[in-house]
Protein backbone atom coordinates (compact mmCIF):
# COMPACT_ATOMS: atom_id res chain seq x y z
CA UNK A 1 0.00 0.00 0.00
CA UNK A 2 0.79 3.64 -0.37
CA UNK A 3 2.33 4.51 2.88
CA UNK A 4 3.78 8.12 4.13
CA UNK A 5 6.95 9.22 2.29
CA UNK A 6 9.49 11.51 4.14
CA UNK A 7 8.71 15.12 3.36
CA UNK A 8 10.38 15.86 0.30
CA UNK A 9 8.59 18.84 -0.95
CA UNK A 10 8.34 22.03 -0.20
CA UNK A 11 5.40 23.78 1.99
CA UNK A 12 4.25 26.08 -0.75
CA UNK A 13 4.49 22.69 -3.47
CA UNK A 14 1.99 20.42 -0.85
CA UNK A 15 -0.30 23.38 -0.36
CA UNK A 16 -0.67 23.50 -3.91
CA UNK A 17 -1.15 20.33 -4.80
CA UNK A 18 -3.96 20.08 -1.59
CA UNK A 19 -5.99 23.18 -3.30
CA UNK A 20 -6.50 21.37 -6.47
CA UNK A 21 -9.70 21.04 -7.25
CA UNK A 22 -9.80 19.41 -10.54
CA UNK A 23 -12.11 17.06 -11.62
CA UNK A 24 -10.66 13.02 -12.08
CA UNK A 25 -12.27 11.01 -14.46
CA UNK A 26 -12.08 7.28 -13.51
CA UNK A 27 -12.42 4.59 -16.24
CA UNK A 28 -12.11 0.65 -14.81
CA UNK A 29 -11.63 -2.09 -17.16
CA UNK A 30 -13.17 -5.40 -15.94
CA UNK A 31 -11.74 -9.04 -16.92
CA UNK A 32 -15.19 -10.63 -18.24
CA UNK A 33 -13.68 -13.66 -19.72
CA UNK A 34 -16.78 -16.41 -19.33
CA UNK A 35 -13.25 -19.26 -19.70
CA UNK A 36 -11.73 -17.58 -16.60
CA UNK A 37 -14.50 -17.50 -14.41
CA UNK A 38 -16.20 -20.72 -15.31
CA UNK A 39 -12.91 -22.11 -13.55
CA UNK A 40 -12.70 -20.53 -10.31
CA UNK A 41 -15.59 -20.48 -7.59
CA UNK A 42 -18.71 -19.31 -7.87
CA UNK A 43 -18.32 -16.23 -5.31
CA UNK A 44 -15.44 -14.35 -6.93
CA UNK A 45 -16.96 -12.34 -9.38
CA UNK A 46 -19.77 -11.45 -6.98
CA UNK A 47 -16.53 -11.06 -3.99
CA UNK A 48 -14.23 -8.74 -7.00
CA UNK A 49 -17.49 -6.64 -8.01
CA UNK A 50 -18.07 -5.96 -4.18
CA UNK A 51 -14.58 -4.83 -3.69
CA UNK A 52 -14.91 -2.45 -6.94
CA UNK A 53 -17.80 -1.07 -5.32
CA UNK A 54 -16.46 0.11 -2.44
CA UNK A 55 -13.84 1.73 -4.46
CA UNK A 56 -16.51 3.64 -6.22
CA UNK A 57 -18.02 4.96 -3.57
CA UNK A 58 -14.99 6.11 -2.19
CA UNK A 59 -13.93 7.68 -5.50
CA UNK A 60 -17.14 9.81 -5.69
CA UNK A 61 -17.18 10.66 -1.88
CA UNK A 62 -13.81 12.08 -2.55
CA UNK A 63 -15.60 15.04 -4.48
CA UNK A 64 -19.10 15.60 -6.24
CA UNK A 65 -17.66 16.42 -9.59
CA UNK A 66 -15.37 12.71 -10.04
CA UNK A 67 -16.93 11.02 -12.87
CA UNK A 68 -16.60 7.61 -13.42
CA UNK A 69 -16.69 5.06 -16.72
CA UNK A 70 -16.60 1.00 -16.70
CA UNK A 71 -16.16 -1.00 -19.43
CA UNK A 72 -16.34 -5.05 -19.94
CA UNK A 73 -13.57 -7.31 -21.47
CA UNK A 74 -15.13 -10.32 -23.57
CA UNK A 75 -13.13 -12.24 -26.12
CA UNK A 76 -16.20 -10.99 -28.69
CA UNK A 77 -16.01 -7.66 -27.59
CA UNK A 78 -15.76 -4.42 -25.49
CA UNK A 79 -19.16 -2.43 -23.88
CA UNK A 80 -19.33 -0.05 -21.83
CA UNK A 81 -21.04 -1.14 -18.82
CA UNK A 82 -21.54 2.46 -16.80
CA UNK A 83 -23.05 5.22 -17.72
CA UNK A 84 -26.07 3.48 -18.76
CA UNK A 85 -27.21 6.52 -20.45
CA UNK A 86 -25.16 8.25 -23.43
CA UNK A 87 -22.58 10.20 -21.00
CA UNK A 88 -19.39 10.35 -21.63
CA UNK A 89 -18.74 9.48 -17.70
CA UNK A 90 -20.98 9.34 -14.95
CA UNK A 91 -20.90 11.61 -12.09
CA UNK A 92 -22.62 10.93 -8.34
CA UNK A 93 -25.39 8.21 -8.39
CA UNK A 94 -26.67 6.35 -6.10
CA UNK A 95 -24.94 3.17 -5.21
CA UNK A 96 -27.94 0.95 -5.89
CA UNK A 97 -27.81 1.92 -10.04
CA UNK A 98 -23.93 1.31 -9.83
CA UNK A 99 -24.56 -2.02 -8.39
CA UNK A 100 -26.83 -2.71 -10.73
CA UNK A 101 -25.68 -1.60 -13.56
CA UNK A 102 -22.32 -3.21 -13.27
CA UNK A 103 -24.47 -6.81 -12.24
CA UNK A 104 -26.42 -6.82 -15.59
CA UNK A 105 -23.48 -5.81 -17.76
CA UNK A 106 -21.07 -8.12 -16.06
CA UNK A 107 -23.82 -11.56 -16.31
CA UNK A 108 -24.63 -10.38 -20.01
CA UNK A 109 -20.76 -10.68 -21.08
CA UNK A 110 -19.88 -13.35 -19.03
CA UNK A 111 -22.81 -15.52 -20.61
CA UNK A 112 -21.69 -14.86 -24.12
CA UNK A 113 -19.83 -17.16 -26.33
CA UNK A 114 -15.78 -17.18 -25.55
CA UNK A 115 -15.60 -18.21 -29.56
CA UNK A 116 -12.87 -20.83 -28.08
CA UNK A 117 -11.68 -22.26 -25.01
CA UNK A 118 -8.44 -20.28 -25.37
CA UNK A 119 -9.56 -16.54 -26.80
CA UNK A 120 -8.11 -14.00 -24.41
CA UNK A 121 -10.02 -11.32 -23.34
CA UNK A 122 -10.25 -8.23 -25.46
CA UNK A 123 -8.53 -5.88 -23.37
CA UNK A 124 -6.54 -4.26 -25.71
CA UNK A 125 -9.72 -2.98 -27.31
CA UNK A 126 -11.40 -1.67 -23.93
CA UNK A 127 -8.44 -0.04 -22.70
CA UNK A 128 -8.84 1.71 -26.48
CA UNK A 129 -12.37 2.29 -25.22
CA UNK A 130 -12.01 3.69 -22.05
CA UNK A 131 -8.98 6.21 -23.27
CA UNK A 132 -10.93 7.52 -26.28
CA UNK A 133 -13.45 8.30 -24.11
CA UNK A 134 -11.58 9.87 -21.41
CA UNK A 135 -9.70 11.98 -23.96
CA UNK A 136 -13.39 13.11 -25.32
CA UNK A 137 -14.16 13.96 -21.49
CA UNK A 138 -10.84 16.72 -21.28
CA UNK A 139 -11.57 18.18 -24.81
CA UNK A 140 -14.97 19.28 -22.86
CA UNK A 141 -13.10 20.00 -19.31
CA UNK A 142 -9.54 20.44 -19.96
CA UNK A 143 -8.79 20.33 -16.22
CA UNK A 144 -9.83 17.15 -15.78
CA UNK A 145 -7.55 14.73 -14.69
CA UNK A 146 -7.99 11.20 -16.11
CA UNK A 147 -6.70 7.48 -15.21
CA UNK A 148 -7.64 3.84 -15.51
CA UNK A 149 -7.81 0.87 -13.68
CA UNK A 150 -7.73 -2.73 -15.39
CA UNK A 151 -8.92 -5.26 -13.04
CA UNK A 152 -7.31 -9.03 -15.32
CA UNK A 153 -8.79 -12.31 -14.50
CA UNK A 154 -6.55 -13.52 -17.24
CA UNK A 155 -3.35 -15.07 -17.27
CA UNK A 156 -0.67 -13.57 -20.11
CA UNK A 157 -1.60 -13.89 -23.67
CA UNK A 158 1.47 -13.56 -25.61
CA UNK A 159 -0.69 -12.70 -28.96
CA UNK A 160 -2.28 -9.77 -27.08
CA UNK A 161 1.05 -7.87 -25.72
CA UNK A 162 1.94 -6.15 -29.23
CA UNK A 163 -1.76 -4.31 -28.51
CA UNK A 164 -1.15 -3.73 -24.93
CA UNK A 165 2.21 -1.90 -25.58
CA UNK A 166 0.55 0.48 -28.25
CA UNK A 167 -1.84 1.29 -26.03
CA UNK A 168 0.24 2.03 -23.15
CA UNK A 169 1.88 4.36 -25.59
CA UNK A 170 -1.11 6.33 -26.37
CA UNK A 171 -2.07 6.43 -22.58
CA UNK A 172 1.21 7.82 -21.79
CA UNK A 173 0.92 10.45 -24.47
CA UNK A 174 -2.26 11.57 -23.29
CA UNK A 175 -0.80 11.17 -19.51
CA UNK A 176 -3.14 8.91 -18.30
CA UNK A 177 -1.72 6.93 -15.73
CA UNK A 178 -3.00 2.87 -15.58
CA UNK A 179 -2.79 0.85 -12.57
CA UNK A 180 -3.40 -2.96 -13.42
CA UNK A 181 -4.22 -5.60 -11.02
CA UNK A 182 -4.05 -9.08 -12.48
CA UNK A 183 -6.11 -11.72 -10.47
CA UNK A 184 -4.64 -15.18 -11.25
CA UNK A 185 -2.44 -17.25 -8.98
CA UNK A 186 0.05 -17.82 -12.12
CA UNK A 187 3.17 -15.81 -12.82
CA UNK A 188 2.77 -11.98 -13.06
CA UNK A 189 1.75 -10.82 -16.33
CA UNK A 190 4.75 -8.89 -18.11
CA UNK A 191 2.29 -6.90 -20.39
CA UNK A 192 0.28 -5.59 -17.34
CA UNK A 193 3.92 -4.80 -15.05
CA UNK A 194 5.29 -2.64 -18.54
CA UNK A 195 1.33 -1.22 -19.28
CA UNK A 196 1.62 0.45 -15.43
CA UNK A 197 5.20 0.69 -16.09
CA UNK A 198 4.80 2.73 -19.13
CA UNK A 199 1.89 4.91 -17.66
CA UNK A 200 3.17 5.61 -14.67
CA UNK A 201 0.77 3.60 -12.71
CA UNK A 202 0.93 0.55 -10.30
CA UNK A 203 0.98 -2.85 -10.92
CA UNK A 204 -0.63 -5.70 -8.02
CA UNK A 205 -0.96 -8.82 -8.28
CA UNK A 206 -3.14 -10.55 -5.81
CA UNK A 207 -3.41 -14.30 -4.77
CA UNK A 208 -3.99 -15.63 -1.51
CA UNK A 209 -4.24 -13.50 1.60
CA UNK A 210 -3.86 -10.52 -1.06
CA UNK A 211 -7.04 -11.26 -3.16
CA UNK A 212 -8.80 -11.40 0.52
CA UNK A 213 -7.55 -7.67 1.18
CA UNK A 214 -7.58 -6.61 -2.45
CA UNK A 215 -10.62 -3.82 -1.20
CA UNK A 216 -7.41 -2.36 1.42
CA UNK A 217 -5.31 -2.17 -1.78
CA UNK A 218 -7.79 -0.13 -3.73
CA UNK A 219 -8.64 1.96 -1.55
CA UNK A 220 -4.96 2.90 -0.21
CA UNK A 221 -2.77 2.40 -4.07
CA UNK A 222 -5.47 3.41 -6.35
CA UNK A 223 -7.92 5.41 -4.87
CA UNK A 224 -5.08 8.42 -4.55
CA UNK A 225 -4.52 10.70 -7.29
CA UNK A 226 -1.22 11.27 -9.07
CA UNK A 227 -0.63 14.63 -6.96
CA UNK A 228 -1.29 12.65 -3.59
CA UNK A 229 0.79 10.01 -4.40
CA UNK A 230 3.63 12.47 -4.94
CA UNK A 231 3.29 12.46 -1.07
CA UNK A 232 3.35 8.57 -0.45
CA UNK A 233 5.52 5.79 -1.15
CA UNK A 234 4.60 3.70 -3.09
CA UNK A 235 3.97 -0.23 -2.58
CA UNK A 236 6.52 -2.52 -3.40
CA UNK A 237 6.44 -3.66 -6.83
CA UNK A 238 7.89 -7.43 -8.56
CA UNK A 239 11.22 -6.98 -10.70
CA UNK A 240 9.97 -5.68 -13.88
CA UNK A 241 10.33 -7.65 -17.21
CA UNK A 242 11.02 -5.32 -20.41
CA UNK A 243 11.83 -8.05 -22.39
CA UNK A 244 9.66 -7.70 -25.82
CA UNK A 245 8.17 -10.53 -27.23
CA UNK A 246 8.43 -12.29 -30.46
CA UNK A 247 4.98 -11.47 -32.69
CA UNK A 248 5.42 -14.55 -34.64
CA UNK A 249 7.08 -17.26 -31.90
CA UNK A 250 5.79 -15.58 -28.77
CA UNK A 251 9.21 -15.93 -27.10
CA UNK A 252 11.11 -13.23 -25.06
CA UNK A 253 13.46 -11.57 -26.76
CA UNK A 254 16.78 -10.39 -25.38
CA UNK A 255 17.50 -8.74 -28.74
CA UNK A 256 14.55 -7.91 -31.00
CA UNK A 257 13.64 -5.88 -34.26
CA UNK A 258 10.75 -3.81 -34.36
CA UNK A 259 8.90 -2.49 -37.36
CA UNK A 260 8.72 1.74 -37.74
CA UNK A 261 5.25 1.62 -38.67
CA UNK A 262 3.10 -0.88 -36.43
CA UNK A 263 5.97 -1.20 -33.48
CA UNK A 264 5.80 -5.43 -34.16
CA UNK A 265 9.07 -6.98 -32.74
CA UNK A 266 10.20 -10.26 -34.69
CA UNK A 267 13.23 -12.52 -33.22
CA UNK A 268 14.97 -12.32 -37.10
CA UNK A 269 15.63 -9.16 -39.61
CA UNK A 270 15.46 -11.83 -42.62
CA UNK A 271 11.83 -10.46 -42.94
CA UNK A 272 11.43 -9.04 -46.44
CA UNK A 273 7.81 -7.61 -45.12
CA UNK A 274 5.91 -6.90 -41.66
CA UNK A 275 3.93 -9.50 -40.74
CA UNK A 276 1.26 -7.25 -38.82
CA UNK A 277 1.18 -4.29 -41.21
CA UNK A 278 2.47 -5.72 -44.63
CA UNK A 279 5.58 -3.12 -44.60
CA UNK A 280 8.28 -3.87 -46.84
CA UNK A 281 11.61 -3.75 -44.86
CA UNK A 282 14.35 -2.25 -47.19
CA UNK A 283 17.21 -5.46 -47.75
CA UNK A 284 20.08 -5.38 -46.52
CA UNK A 285 23.03 -3.92 -48.13
CA UNK A 286 26.56 -5.09 -48.82
CA UNK A 287 29.64 -3.37 -47.24
CA UNK A 288 31.65 -1.27 -49.19
CA UNK A 289 34.89 -3.27 -48.71
CA UNK A 290 32.84 -6.39 -49.64
CA UNK A 291 32.02 -4.92 -53.07
CA UNK A 292 35.86 -4.11 -53.57
CA UNK A 293 37.22 -7.30 -52.76
CA UNK A 294 34.82 -8.98 -55.60
CA UNK A 295 35.96 -6.35 -58.33
CA UNK A 296 39.79 -7.29 -56.83
CA UNK A 297 39.28 -10.99 -57.79
CA UNK A 298 37.90 -10.19 -60.88
CA UNK A 299 41.15 -8.29 -62.11
CA UNK A 300 43.26 -10.84 -61.38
Amino acid sequence: FFTPAVPAMKAEERRAVGSSASPSVLAVVVDCSPVEWAARPADELPHLLEQLMMLCSAYWSLASSNRLLVVGAHPAAARLLWPERRELAAEVAPPHRLRAALARGVRGLVALDPLSDAAAPALAAALSLALCRLERVRREEPLAQPRVLLLSASAECPSASLRLTNAAFAAKKLEVAIDTVLLAPTADSISLQQLAHLSGGVYHRAEGSSKEGLGCFLLFSVLPDQHCRRLLAPPPQSRLETRAVCTLTKRHLDIGYTCSVCLAVFEKHSLRECAVCGTRFPLPKLAPGAKLKKKVAKAK
